[in-house]
């Protein structure tokens, strides 16, 4: 029999996880399985050309396949529901099997929606290995633990529990080959990821852990010849260790930096705040480590201790200037609101605490999610605010309100975050624009806002860009706007007098003008954006509304805010919106003044300024 694995597109990040992920758990399956002997194909439909259609239509019968494996987390749904239909329809004879979170939380109101003969609960890497010799022999899926499949009376089997792999260093290294693994580290200029470790001895409210219940750890040596082997075969310059937590003890984080630091390359982690201290953090930094992501979640005592995190808002706060201090960063770390017990006196102390820390360190702000598996998503279905829990999954784990806040508390909340999270959090101390290219790119000088050395860096002039100082590896942020002067009467020059104005894009370059040109907050000026999400939230005052705005209102004038996407955007409101006459983006102009924003009409694939 012949497998293909299929990695989905874009899939998404695990909660507490540090930068990018490249989701290695279809990888080690892929590699278990190519160990075994067994005929395996592999495909990441990030990287080829065409839809998943286009993709798996050339790779089922090119390959004959007879079995096609996928798998990701809950909120992957859509993307993996769409390699099995797409795989049924090339092959309706073709068997279907799904791994990953999304099965191992809440399997079967996952098989039903997604509509797999096999799901497998837990690790993969054994279960699969003894499910393809039961495929290939006639033998007993029920014989095999792990697994949850169709019993032909639509229902489900589920057999016995797979017991953790107690030996990680027994598990080959990811089929990295397999799913194009050079060139996504290519695409990300060299950064590496490498689990070192499986799921976590802690049990937040908030977590669910695909990997078991047991916290095991990778030898340090096995862990460096996958770093050997990935430095050698990609290029790696630098590695992030994905894992829920990197150690539980502090020697193994110092043998860890005694064994980087040959390397040259910087390094990153997860780790909880009371495990850290100053020489620790100075090791740690000295060896390469200039990120580490902590679970934060809230700065009030009682809603960490209502999410069952262990720490304290004195741990945070200690941890995070030791940080500082150490010149290591913080920003993936999260203030997560939204929890049983939150009030608003509770979301007030948390961003108390946000606002006097958030010049200092890039704490993200966003609320809980309610993942299947979890004790909320248990709680909320006890509860009945999740009422069906295959709809919960198709409408891909919406955000629910279990806290205490009420329905309008809870929407003001929501809109503050959505607010909040284009906040400038770290600037550079100054900058200046020392040359500007009719694209947009510019030289930037700037000071760095903790040693104040003076530092270098290319950009673009609406989006602000991270770097870390040269002299004390600090983050700071620097955006090419704040250096511009801002003149109403050239920004609104070329808008049409009078009529509403749509304002296309809820993002940063929004936030960003409608803070420096206050006329945009009356309401001739109507704020649309396509995420769901956004729609009816408040952001600068403004309430997000769907584009179907604007032929309901006849509006003929748009500005393209989400200049990332203007040429998409350019097309939608051609095809579907033949209200709109006038479509202008931001752009700038060289002045005596200096450089100045102003509004230039759109002129598809003609190079404007952004």
């Amino acid at each position: 029999m012949n497998y293909l694995l299929v990695m989905p597109k874009k899939l998404s990040k695990g909660a507490n996880t540090t930068s990018i992920i490249f989701p290695l758990g279809i990888a080690y399956v892929s590699a278990a399985l190519k160990q075994a002997g067994y005929s395996v194909f592999t495909a990441n439909l990030d990287f080829p050309e065409g839809d998943t259609f286009s993709v798996l239509g050339k790779l089922l019968p090119e390959n004959q396949i007879d079995v096609v494996c996928t798998g990701g987390l809950s909120l992957d749904c859509h993307k993996i529901k769409e390699v099995i239909d797409t795989a049924r329809k090339i092959n309706p004879k073709v068997i279907t099997v799904v791994g990953g979170g999304i099965i191992s939380s809440d399997p079967e109101p996952a098989m039903r929606v997604l509509g797999a003969d096999i799901g497998v609960i837990g690790e993969g890497e054994t279960t699969m290995c003894e499910l393809a010799n039961a495929l290939e022999n006639g033998g007993d899926f029920s014989k095999v633990p792990g697994l949850i499949f169709r019993d032909g009376h639509n229902g489900f089997l589920k057999t016995e529990r797979r017991k953790e792999i107690t030996d990680l260093d027994s598990i080959p290294c990811p089929d990295f080959d397999g799913f194009n693994y050079g060139q996504w580290v290519k695409f990300y200029g060299g950064a590496g990821v490498l689990l070192s470790d499986r799921s976590c001895p802690f049990r937040c409210t908030f977590c669910f852990h695909p990997t078991g219940e047991k916290y095991r750890q990778r030898s340090i040596d096995n862990i460096f010849q996958e770093i050997d082997y990935q430095v050698r075969n990609y290029g790696v310059k630098s590695i992030g260790l994905s894992s829920e937590l990197f150690a539980t003890t502090r020697q193994r984080v110092l043998e860890f930096c005694d064994r980087i630091r040959a390397y040259g390359m910087n390094w990153s982690c997860c780790l909880r705040v009371p495990d850290v201290d100053a020489e620790l953090l100075r090791s740690m930094r000295e060896s390469g480590c200039n990120l580490i992501c902590y679970g934060l979640e809230s700065a009030d005592n009682s809603i960490l201790k209502s999410m069952r995190k262990g720490i304290n808002v004195e741990q945070i706060k200690r941890a995070i200037d030791l940080s500082y201090e150490a010149c290591i960063s913080t920003e993936a770390s999260n203030f997560i609101f939204g929890d049983i017990n939150e009030t608003e006196q509770t979301v007030s102390n948390t961003m108390e605490f946000w606002w006097q820390y958030n010049k200092k360190t890039h704490i993200n702000l966003s609320l809980i999610q309610t993942y299947p598996g979890t004790h909320l998503y248990e709680y909320a279905c006890k509860n009945g605010i999740i009422a069906d829990r295959e709809k919960f999954l198709r409408d891909g784990c919406p955000i629910i309100n279990v806290s205490k806040l009420s329905s309008a508390e809870f929407h003001e909340l929501t809109s503050m975050v959505a607010e909040l999270r284009m906040h400038p959090h770290v600037p550079a101390k100054s900058l200046q624009i020392d040359d500007i290219q009719e694209d947009g790119n510019c030289r930037i000088e700037y000071i760095c806002r903790r040693c104040e050395a003076k530092n270098f860096i290319d950009a673009r002039f609406w989006f602000t860009e991270t770097c870390h100082c040269w002299s004390c590896g600090t983050k700071n942020e620097v955006d090419p706007f704040t250096g511009a002067s801002f003149l109403p009467g050239s920004f609104f020059a070329n808008l049409p007098a009078g009529s509403t104005v749509a304002l296309w894009g809820a993002g940063g370059i929004y936030y960003k003008l409608i803070h420096q040109y206050s006329e945009l907050e009356s309401q001739r000026f109507l704020l649309i954006d396509t995420n769901p999400e956004l729609h009816g939230l408040k952001i600068c005052k403004k309430i997000v509304h769907p584009p179907e705005v604007l032929e309901a209102n006849g509006i003929q004038s748009v500005i393209i805010m989400a200049l990332s996407r203007k040429e998409e955007i350019h097309r939608t409101l051609r095809s579907r919106y033949p209200s709109v006459e006038n479509i202008l983006v931001p752009s700038f102009e060289l002045t005596d003044y200096g450089i100045v924003p102003v509004l230039q009409p759109f002129q598809p694939n003609k190079g404007n300024k952004d």
